[in-house]
């Protein structure tokens, strides 16, 4: 590979990358990726069919029509348990067959269950909040009113989810079963609650540190109007440069749950002996508003990251 990116064996790459929509963030890796001389090819794992009907090594070309030298997951459609369950699946399968995937099947099924975040966060040592997982409705408003006497302060979130919907704060206790399911009508079975932190300081607001193969790359401060400060709701960013201890928390973090290209969500804690808390891990992470802000092409360091993981 030449100084400029380019592959200078004569072969021209090509990189897959998953997506279920068009938008800024493909086109910047598009454009990227063609003035490097590579190839890109933007498909829905929805769309892919799979024939395991012939020999181990012809797999790829069959399903496929190329052999892609990387696969990049920008994003993967939400749908019924088994199609998410197949997609996912030929993410492992292309990875099985020696195919790079960024981020791998592992890191993305990790970081898209905020049960298993936690999990491993929390296994790690890791500054993040308590948080309780159970399905029963019934012991799940026992558990919040018991929670809510002890002081604590708590918000109810999707299991799968992101960009600040449905997160819902708890701020009195459940009267009833009508009362808890109009307020959970999205959880699907499944009761994520977990332990409101609040910012230290006087400002409310938290903060996303972008990190690429064990680098952080950009960082800002996202403050809302309220408690919620994602950009999908209205939340102003502004950069900022994280200190040592900062970076250190993001990439082990990211590394933690399986990630080479991570957007950690932190927030200042007065409680914590770190000074700060992980709130959540992004496997598929946006970085247009980080980029709005931010000095560093972005998806340059993906891409560069990218073409280094070419088979």
């Amino acid at each position: 590979m030449d100084r400029a990116g380019k592959v200078s064996n004569g072969k021209k790459g090509e990189i897959v990358i998953f997506s279920d929509e068009l938008g800024w963030h493909i086109d910047q890796l598009k454009i990227g990726l063609n003035f490097s001389g590579i190839k890109t090819r933007i498909l829905n794992l929805s769309s892919i069919d799979v024939f395991i009907d012939c020999a181990k090594d012809n797999f790829v070309m069959r399903n496929f029509n190329i052999s892609p030298s990387c696969c990049f997951v920008r994003g993967i459609a939400g749908g019924s348990l088994e199609q998410v369950t197949r997609r996912l699946a030929i993410l492992h399968q292309l990875e099985f067959l020696g195919i790079p995937i960024v981020n791998s099947g592992r890191g993305i099924e990790n970081s898209v269950d905020k049960c298993m975040t936690s999990f491993l966060l929390r296994m790690q040592d890791i500054p993040t909040p308590d948080c309780w997982v159970l399905e029963d409705k019934a012991t799940g408003i026992t558990l919040i009113n018991r929670l809510l006497d002890e002081g604590r302060k708590l918000v109810i979130k999707p299991i799968f989810g992101s960009q600040g919907v449905n997160v819902t704060l708890i701020e009195e206790k459940i009267k009833n079963d009508k009362d808890f399911e109009k307020m959970i009508n999205f959880a699907n079975g499944v009761y994520y609650i977990q332990e409101f932190v609040e910012s230290a300081g006087s400002s409310l607001r938290d903060l996303r540190v972008f990190v690429v193969d064990d680098e952080v790359v950009a960082a800002m401060e996202r403050k809302g109007q309220g408690w919620v400060h994602n950009v999908a709701k209205g939340g102003v960013c502004r950069q900022i440069i994280p200190d040592n201890f900062l970076k250190k928390l993001a990439i082990q973090s990211t590394r933690t749950v399986g990630l080479e290209i991570g957007g950690v969500d932190i927030i200042e804690d007065k409680r914590s002996e770190l000074g700060y808390t992980v709130l959540e891990v992004n496997g598929v992470p946006a970085w247009k508003g980080l980029q709005n802000v931010s000095s560093i092409n972005i998806s340059e360091k993906i891409i560069k990251f990218m073409i280094s993981k070419m088979r």
